[in-house]
């Protein structure tokens, strides 16, 4: 990969309502997380998932499973996350692939693949019905994915191909959209939250 990923101050405080499942990472020295690929927690504290490596990827997990549905035919649980990523590229605009905020149904993405796939998933399963949810900020556009451009949020549902995606960006206080730069190296707090209802 040609840039380094750095989540900062807090990953994945998930709260399923049905559930009321709380956690919260401060750091994550102690976080006890499930850590494959070439993901590190730093000196300092910070969870690296990626290095100036090239075509690899990192994974950092919740050590124990969230239940989201209280049933396999049960309706989803509503849900709200929050955390904070940089994306430090080598090269001044000039990224590799992105990152996914993912739930998945085991801890683990086996054989998923960097780059493109964006550590979520593979050339065979990409598409199929594998129940994996994502929220991607990809940064770079991929025709065969059907990307909107090279800088945007998109929700995937078992596959790269974005149920729905929008330019990278936030509402300011006087409701203006303003566009943001996901490579811009600075730390970006993110919310994912889904009503259930």
């Amino acid at each position: 990969m040609f840039f380094k990923i750095l989540a900062v101050l807090s990953l994945l405080p998930v709260l399923a309502y049905a559930q009321e499942t709380n956690f919260v990472y401060n750091g994550f020295r102690s976080a006890n997380l499930s850590l494959d690929g070439i993901a590190a927690v730093t000196c300092n504290g910070l969870l690296k998932l990626t290095n100036d490596t090239k075509l690899q990827k990192g994974h950092a997990f919740h050590p124990d499973p969230v239940q989201f549905k209280n049933s396999p035919n049960g309706s989803v649980y509503s849900f709200s996350t929050a955390f904070v990523f940089t994306i430090q590229p080598l090269y001044a605009n000039l990224s590799s692939d992105g990152i996914a905020f993912v739930i998945a149904p085991q801890r683990g993405l086996p054989g998923s693949l960097a780059s493109q796939y964006l550590g979520m998933f593979n050339e065979t399963d990409n598409g199929n019905s594998n129940h994996v949810f994502g929220v991607e900020l990809d940064t770079i556009q991929n025709t065969d994915f059907k990307d909107i451009n090279d800088n945007h949020v998109g929700i995937d549902l078992n596959g790269l191909t974005s149920a729905n995606s929008t330019q990278a960006g936030y509402y300011a206080d006087g409701g203006e959209f303003k566009n943001l730069t996901l490579i811009s190296g600075k730390e970006i707090q993110v919310w994912v939250d889904y009503d259930g209802t």
